[in-house]
């Protein structure tokens, strides 16, 4: 006796083994700028390999029209001494990996480390004046010209027509600006201002390669 037995074919398993693609979300991106880089990781060998891309937080004075290299790398140099001298001690201690901050020897040098940026942080901003609140907002904490025109003279409120693609409406949006346009100018003046007296303090310690 034959039996007729019906098979039915299964759909075939697929497992997705890509992986997810997170990226900083609309609020992440009004309050920092991200860019998209390579991962790369150092072989036994010594050998560096590019092994991903994900996304960084770059400070937002980067994309300031009108900075020169110069200008740049001091920025920079003041920025990592300034990450460098409100480093976590709590994050250090715990790190317990062979080579990690963990440890009483490891954690005095971690702390004599610290104690050496704030020092130095201390010397780049010295002579800088009373410009140096504009810098310090706008180079380490990623405050616009504009947020700062407006926590300091004030704002006004701006309707403006955003004209919508294919057949979407026109819609009108009410944006916060500054009561002037002078007031961010005069922001980004002393910005300027911080910035050179900066480089004639940042200058030495490129010099010596640090």
């Amino acid at each position: 006796m034959k039996l007729n037995i019906e098979m039915k074919k299964r759909d075939r398993d697929v497992i997705d083994v890509r992986p997810v693609k997170e990226e900083p979300t609309p609020e992440q991106r009004q309050h920092a700028c991200y860019v998209k880089q390579p991962i790369v990781d150092t072989t036994d060998s010594g050998r560096s390999i590019t092994i991903g891309k994900a996304f960084r937080r770059v400070a937002k004075f980067e994309k300031i029209k009108g900075l020169g290299d110069e200008q740049l790398k001091a920025l920079r140099f003041y920025r990592a001494t300034f990450d460098q001298s409100e480093a976590s001690e709590v994050k250090s201690a715990l790190d317990i990996r062979p080579f990690g901050g963990g440890g009483m020897a490891a954690q005095e040098v971690w702390s004599e480390r610290q104690a050496s940026a704030r020092m130095r942080l201390a010397g780049l901003e010295r002579g800088i004046g009373a410009v140096g609140h504009t810098l310090r907002e706008v180079a380490l904490h990623d405050v616009t010209f504009s947020d700062l025109a407006i926590k300091r003279y004030g704002s006004r409120e701006v309707s403006k027509i955003i004209t919508g693609k294919g057949r979407q409406k026109p819609r009108i949006v009410n944006e916060i600006m500054p009561k002037s346009g002078k007031h961010r100018e005069a922001i980004r003046a002393e910005f300027f201002l911080a910035v050179n007296r900066l480089v004639g303090n940042v200058r030495p310690y490129l010099t010596a390669g640090e």
